[in-house]
């Protein structure tokens, strides 16, 4: 329970002001959100997502590219992971994982050329960009949107249909007393479904 700060009066669950002196009170410091999810949390998730996505590109024979796969299986495992159960949350994580894999992935590739003196042109003579190079790449953030939806989906498969709550009809009885008018509530027995 928490108290004003003015007065010390007990406050009651959601006030914005003392009800006993009138004094604002101070809500604590929210952290900064993307989409209704942490900013902790985006960035959690896009680390482990690169990790896992850095690993499934470590196990690809050298003369096969697989593109955007790596990211995609990590964003879905990821959105998962995080039970991201509304889809905004779902694609600001899947594309967390994205952008810290392409940039994790292509920091190891580029500083250890870097760091063994190798120019990116010996790298890559003899490759010849392909259309499907091309295709892949603009397809990238479209397979992030793809994982998120899936990861999302994956979730809400895995739960039983929500049921809706039951609806409570309050009714009240008026009865004029010596005393005055004296109110009296009741629930109607017969709960009724939203």
């Amino acid at each position: 329970m928490s108290y004003c700060e003015n007065c010390r009066f007990p406050l009651p669950e959601g006030a914005e002001y003392c009800p006993n002196c009138g004094t604002r009170v101070k809500k604590p410091p929210t952290p900064p959100q993307f989409l209704g999810i942490s900013l902790g949390k985006i960035i959690q998730a896009g680390v482990l997502g690169a990790l896992i996505s850095v690993m499934i590109s470590s196990l690809q024979p050298p003369d096969i590219r697989l593109y955007f796969i790596p990211s995609f299986v990590s964003s879905v495992l990821v959105v998962f992971l995080f039970k991201a159960r509304r889809l905004e949350e779902a694609v600001a994580l899947a594309f967390s994982v994205y952008l810290f894999a392409d940039a994790i992935v292509n920091g190891i590739i580029l500083g250890s050329l870097y760091f063994q003196d190798i120019p990116l042109s010996e790298v890559y003579r003899g490759y010849e960009l392909t259309f499907l190079d091309v295709v892949t790449y603009i397809f990238n953030p479209v397979s992030a949107l793809i994982a998120a939806y899936l990861g999302n989906r994956l979730i809400a498969g895995g739960r039983p249909e929500q049921e809706q709550p039951e609806r409570i009809d309050y009714g009240f009885k008026e009865e004029k007393g010596p005393g005055g008018v004296i109110y009296e509530t009741r629930t109607d027995p017969r709960p009724h479904k939203v």
